[in-house]
């Protein structure tokens, strides 16, 4: 799904004395696809690319991986998930700054009414 986002920047500009505007419209999306199987099993991707919101407009993008359980039914889930993050390279800078690696171990409790359980 693609987004935008277009906002006016406004400060005082101490060099002419008066008011200053920019206008910052960086854009970015993000893909997610989740399959489900036997009921109680999950596993999915996701992606996304995205400017930084800064006058360099420097493109960022992660893309991850998960896998998760429902031990009893559809109300507790625990979920293993992976995601690398790559920066985009800052203007004036010889090399991309390195990739960043994160691991996340997700309880998904809820409470309240749902439907009969199947297991």
């Amino acid at each position: 799904m693609p987004l935008r986002l277009d906002r006016e920047d406004a400060g005082w500009d101490g060099v002419r004395s008066a008011y200053a505007k920019t206008r910052v419209r960086p854009a970015g999306g993000y893909v997610f696809a989740d399959y489900n199987w036997a009921t109680r099993y999950d596993a999915g991707v996701s992606y996304e690319r995205y400017q930084q919101p800064s006058a360099s407009r420097t493109w960022d993008q992660a893309f991850g991986a998960f896998a998760g359980i429902a031990l009893m039914e559809e109300t507790t889930v625990f979920r293993v998930g992976w995601q690398r993050f790559l920066a985009g390279r800052p203007p004036g800078a010889a090399a991309d700054p390195k990739a960043e690696n994160q691991l996340t171990l997700r309880v998904i409790y809820s409470m309240g009414p749902h439907k009969a359980h199947q297991f």
